[in-house]
């Protein structure tokens, strides 16, 4: 029986790729996979004490008995969030989501019309080109460039990006797969553009935890420059959630902290209500678990925040730059094709590596995450 589905429908119905293919195979036939396309931290062996999480999950069981929602979330776990950041945000500013995806997806929705354009950096991840499709606007791109042996935003690129259909500039800092972190010059600039052109910023902070910067031994998280210099800008939305910071993937707590001038926020807030209020998709007894979460996660977040680092140093030697956050990193193969190359070192080694184009990276490269490192014996491969 032929179903006639929508467009959108075959627009997101996929075949597998020769990668996939591949890696499939490989699995079939009993050969290994080391997947370092994957930033899955849980793979990479680090998972938040189950003592912990069982004792808070048993909390928030006992503490939603009771269905009564909150569209905005729960205002113990607002609160909780509120206090994580210091410096003044109130609970009644906070959403809580099921994860940054859906965040994207409610703020792209909020901000912009079918047909209106959002600002995003390049490199990007995949998964925006889906958001973006379901809340029918356009991605527009200003560049991520290499100067001067370091990641910088290329400022001209954005400057040409504006257009008047742009209703947003979304930084990712740290940036994912670059590693870049927007400096104190980079932010500032983007401050004064957003204030000037009265573009509200979705600054995605998912990796916050995880800022190294330029210091090539350091396994201490540095300040983000953006916390400082985005307070005089008219609007701002800040993502992030227990996802990375807690290596908690599956526990789907995210959120958006909204800041910026009071008649806005206040505007903002009240629509992402309604927006949440549609869909009620956040877990109610996860909610409940946010405080204990971050109250006696501390410790682990300190070990994590380390373990990272110390795989981060260990892995300068692969990458073309050393990541300065996150846990991807880029490598150049001049001369190679990319995809090929991918294929080769998963057909030869074993190697599970992303082709450059899949964020699309400009040059001819590869990404891969440094969290997996250690589970790969032989890197000749990259010896091109």
């Amino acid at each position: 029986m032929d179903i006639p589905f929508a467009r959108s429908m075959n627009d997101f119905a996929g075949e597998p790729n020769d990668i996939a293919r591949l890696r499939g195979e490989r699995e079939e036939t009993g050969l290994p996979v080391y997947d370092l396309a994957s930033a899955n931290v849980n793979d990479a062996g680090i998972y938040f004490p189950e003592d912990i999480l069982r004792d808070a999950v048993k909390h928030g069981l006992a503490q939603s008995k009771k269905y009564v929602p909150d569209s905005k979330g729960q205002l113990v776990a607002r609160r909780a969030i509120a206090d994580y950041y210091r410096d003044g945000i109130s609970p009644d500013h906070i959403l809580v989501t099921p994860g940054t995806s859906q965040s994207y997806l409610y703020l792209f929705k909020l901000l912009a019309n079918p047909g209106d354009e959002i600002l995003v950096p390049k490199p990007v991840y995949p998964l925006f080109e889906y958001i973006a499709r379901l809340a029918e606007v356009t991605l527009t791109y200003y560049d991520l460039k290499v100067d001067d042996g370091k990641w910088v935003v290329d400022m001209d690129s954005i400057m040409r990006g504006i257009t008047p259909r742009t209703r947003a500039i979304t930084l990712i800092s740290p940036h994912n797969p670059t590693g870049h972190v927007l400096s104190s010059d980079e932010a500032r600039v983007i401050a004064s553009l957003a204030t000037i052109k009265k573009l509200p910023l979705i600054v995605d902070e998912v990796f916050c935890e995880f800022a190294y910067g330029d210091d090539d031994s350091s396994r201490d998280a540095i300040e983000l420059p953006q916390r400082n210099e985005f307070k005089s800008c008219p609007l701002v939305f800040t993502l992030n959630g227990f996802s990375k910071m807690f290596a908690l993937p599956g526990v789907k707590i995210g959120w958006i902290a909204i800041s910026g001038n009071d008649d806005l926020v206040s505007r903002a807030v009240s629509a992402l209500e309604t927006i949440a209020d549609t869909f009620l998709a956040t877990s109610e007894p996860m909610q409940f678990t946010v405080p204990e979460i971050f109250e006696k996660g501390r410790d682990f977040l300190d070990y994590y925040r380390g373990e990272v680092g110390r795989r981060r140093q260990s892995a300068r030697g692969l990458y073309s730059i050393l990541p300065q956050g996150g846990f991807y990193g880029v490598r150049t193969i001049d001369g190679r094709d990319e995809h090929e190359f991918v294929l080769y070192a998963l057909r030869e080694f074993g190697v599970l590596l992303h082709p450059g184009y899949f964020f699309g990276v400009d040059d001819h490269a590869v990404v891969f995450s440094f969290l997996q490192k250690e589970s790969v014996t032989d890197w000749s491969f990259l010896d091109v």
